[in-house]
């Protein structure tokens, strides 16, 4: 070729020695020259080497992606693309190579552009660009600064003949998820495997015992696109790759014509452990009735959160005697590992006191104040603190200034904790004295205060509304249909998308998505993020009329309630506890963001940073093992040097224990109902009949167990209409990806962060929950038709069943299995 005289070449065949060179090729083409000198499948290829981008980039001052894409190739660049045109006739896939792309730390897999059919001289072209220009795209900068790669590397650029596939996908010699070493999974999809990387298909999902030992099983998906041997074939290929790369590695493979090609191999960066040997734990539940915490524990707490939420017994202490509550606390108990929730009763001797603080508090409106304190003084507070440990940069802190940082969100975090059930507390008996007097006294539907004060919680539809113009923005940059892979596209080439995309991410990604401090915030699921935008580029829900629409019929409710009390005793109590209750509804989410789920996020961030240098301190051996520690024992382990490796793995048994036994609903014998409040002063009947209403609605009664072979479910109406779509059942967070346009979600409940995924679907059905629960608020907020408290729903209901869910009755009607 005409570059053959020069000392660092631009163009090298996969075949010539100098192929094998990282510096030169890059990772992903030194591997595959690697594995052609070995002797696999790997289809014929050239590539345009790191000194070839660094010469089309030489001279501009500070290259972006657009500036690199849109830069004509010099002469000898062209003439080199013309010549590799010339030789490799027929479709090409032009893929990028990244100099420190697929190494041991970072595999950088999905970052940079692949472009597939490219034909002629131009196309070439064009795609080299291309590929050189995702170097410089934010995402990619991103993900290096994240992955502590540094700043911008050389990129290769491999070009290869297309293979025309009848099937292609990926395996794995390692099960990415479990950790297993003993079987390899092969995925598979009729036709090309971008579609199948991209995302875009759900694939055949295959098991094949390490070493042909056994059987190969089908364990997901029936496309037909392998047979059994040939799942046996391909993983023998990756196995026998794996052999010569010298670890756990996963290919992309594709058939043609009856050949298996091996078109990438990488090392597995991220292995999940092989599950710890269980260990059993003492169940020993204290006296009393305790039921399963199911709502803010679906599955065991880590010790980290499990400690941290231990604060939560006082507090509740303190918030009874605040209010004067006849109770002496709600309290929460691990026993077996599984988190589960009690009523403390007063002792009899604390009563006429205890009655004495009631009346105090009501008559002072002690709910009301500190209702208002939480929105002139304390909210603001707690945003400017957020706002502060938020900008931290981590990366960057010493360890004394890092071990400030997390005494300083572990004070936030236990804070926040106190606000937290001193609001709910107050939340509570404002919201119940309006939901018994509009049920009770004036005998209005159980639907009602809902009807009255849908519309009025601004926070729980705040990261959707975000999320709709973002989406917005997307639209602008791009063209045809908005798949995963375009958007992806488009973060790389698009500035103003990219940095409207980093903008929602800074101003929304500090949302824990569960309870449990060791699962990830928003901000770190990007790709999470761009599923919510594919589904609402391809739906037309207009968040802002939903909201309109959702306040003119809390307005009309309001103004019909108002009409029918016109000049009664019964209008005036009526107006004075709407406005009450105006002010609280709100409040119920507000909450949960400024003191639960910012300060989980920022306390989870502190603790990863700190575990990533006791495991480089051979302190941890993994970072995400710091959730097996308490607080103060990570604090230990970074401040004083403490080895708790040998404590995290007998933790890690008993979670495992834990998950494997999990234990009754209920421990004791259920109470019989409270006793008669008929003899107590009236501030004390409506007090504690306003705290136990709004208990019963935001938990809900759980319905009987569902039959599996019934055409019809019932459970809490939480939001009217009506809605009919396919049913997908979403368990956790972590299977938010699941989720396509329309579906009706079903789930055991959900979290206020879960609100980000209501505009996407059609319909809601929990496994518990009431008409006050997170889900039924947002789901009022999103006007979508919700049933609640179904009992079992997540089991009776299946992905793909097509459903009609009643919101009004609470209602689920099978209509395909």
């Amino acid at each position: 070729m005409s570059n053959e005289a020069q000392a660092e070449p631009f163009v090298l065949a996969l075949d010539d020695p100098r192929a094998l060179e990282r510096s030169a090729v890059g990772g992903k083409a030194a591997v595959l020259a690697l594995m052609k000198r070995a002797g696999f499948p790997v289809p014929d290829a050239v590539v345009f080497t790191a000194p070839a981008m660094l010469a089309h980039v030489a001279g501009l001052a500070e290259p972006d992606s657009e500036a690199v894409s849109g830069r004509a190739l010099d002469a000898g660049l062209r003439t080199a693309v013309e010549e590799v045109a010339a030789r490799l006739t027929g479709p090409l896939a032009v893929r990028s190579s990244g100099i420190d792309e697929d190494g041991e730390h970072a595999s950088h897999a999905g970052q940079y552009d692949t472009i597939l059919d490219v034909e002629g001289a131009d196309a070439l072209d064009a795609a080299l660009r291309s590929c050189w220009a995702s170097a410089f795209s934010t995402v990619v900068r991103s993900y290096r600064s994240g992955a502590g790669a540094g700043d911008d590397a050389p990129l290769a650029v491999l070009v290869q003949r297309l293979v025309r596939a009848d099937s292609a996908g990926v395996a794995f010699t390692v099960n990415p998820v479990t950790g297993a070493r003993d079987e390899v999974l092969v995925s598979a999809v009729n036709g090309l495997g971008e579609q199948l990387v991209s995302g875009e298909v759900s694939p055949d999902e295959w098991t094949v015992p390490a070493g042909g030992a056994g059987a190969p099983v089908n364990t997901d998906g029936r496309h037909g696109a392998l047979t059994a041997e040939q799942a046996r074939e391909i993983a023998a290929l990756a196995e026998q790759v794996a052999e010569v790369m010298g670890g756990p590695t996963d290919i992309e493979w594709a058939r043609s014509e009856g050949r298996l090609y091996l078109l990438q191999a990488r090392p597995i960066t991220a292995i999940a452990e092989a599950p710890a040997d269980a260990v059993a734990v003492l169940a020993d539940p204290p006296p009393g009735f305790w039921a399963k915490d199911s709502t803010h524990a679906p599955l065991p707490l880590l010790p980290m959160t499990r400690k941290l939420l231990d604060h939560n017994n006082a507090v509740l202490r303190d918030v009874c005697a605040e209010f004067g509550l006849l109770l002496k606390g709600m309290a929460f108990e691990t026993i077996g590992g599984w988190r589960y929730m009690g009523t403390l009763p007063l002792a009899p001797a604390d009563v006429p006191a205890r009655i004495g603080a009631c009346i105090e508090a009501a008559r002072g409106d002690r709910a009301g104040q500190v209702i208002d304190e939480w929105l002139a003084t304390v909210r603001p507070a707690f945003a400017e603190r957020i706002a502060e440990l938020g900008r931290a940069d981590l990366t960057g802190l010493s360890d004394r200034d890092l071990a400030a940082h997390l005494e300083a969100v572990r004070t936030l975090h236990r804070e926040g904790t106190e606000v937290h059930f001193r609001l709910l507390g107050a939340v509570s008996i404002a919201l119940g004295r309006f939901g018994l007097y509009v049920t009770g006294a004036l005998g209005w539907a159980q639907t009602k205060p809902f009807q009255l004060l849908a519309g009025l919680s601004t926070e729980s539809t705040g990261p959707a509304v975000a999320l709709a113009e973002l989406a917005g923005t997307a639209a602008k940059a791009v063209s045809g249909t908005p798949t995963l892979a375009a958007l992806r596209t488009a973060l790389e080439q698009d500035e103003a998308f990219a940095a409207a995309f980093e903008e929602y991410r800074t101003a929304y990604g500090c949302r824990a998505l569960q309870y449990e401090v060791a699962q990830p915030a928003l901000g770190e699921r990007p790709e999470l993020i761009l599923s919510l935008l594919r589904d609402q580029l391809t739906q037309s829900t207009d968040l802002t009329e939903v909201g309109d629409a959702a306040a003119q019929a809390r307005l009309a409710a309001v103004a019909e309630a108002h009409g029918l009390l016109a000049g009664t005793e019964e209008g005036v109590r009526f107006a004075a506890l709407l406005s009450a209750a105006e002010h609280a509804y709100p409040v119920r989410e507000d909450n949960e963001y400024w003191t639960v789920s910012a300060p989980n996020a920022l306390l989870r961030w502190a603790m990863l940073e700190a575990a990533g240098r006791l495991v480089g301190r051979g302190l941890l051996e993994r970072p995400e093992h710091v959730f097996y520690l308490e607080p103060a024992e990570a604090v230990d382990a970074f401040t004083e040097g403490a080895d708790h490796r040998e404590l995290v793995r007998r933790r890690r048994g008993e979670h495992r224990w834990a998950l494997e036994n999990p234990g009754p609903d209920s421990y004791g014998e259920r109470p019989g109902p409270p006793p008669s409040m008929d003899q107590l002063p009236a501030e004390v009947r409506e007090t504690m009949g306003a705290f136990q209403w709004t208990l019963v609605h935001m938990g809900g009664a759980p319905a009987a167990p569902q039959q599996a072979d019934g055409d019809r479910l019932t459970g809490v109406p939480a939001s009217a209409g009506r809605y009919t779509g396919l049913v997908r059942v979403v368990r956790s967070e972590s299977e938010f990806d699941k989720i396509r346009a329309g579906d009706v979600l079903v789930c055991p409940i959900t979290s206020p962060v879960w609100s980000v995924v209501f505009p996407s679907i059609g319909a809601l059905v929990t496994d518990t929950g009431g008409a006050l629960s997170h889900a039924a608020i947002i789901a009022r907020e999103y006007g979508i038709p919700a049933a609640l408290a179904t009992g079992n729903g997540t089991e009776v209901l299946t992905d793909g069943m097509l459903v009609t869910v009643d919101g009004g009755t609470g209602t689920i009607e099978i209509l395909e299995r």
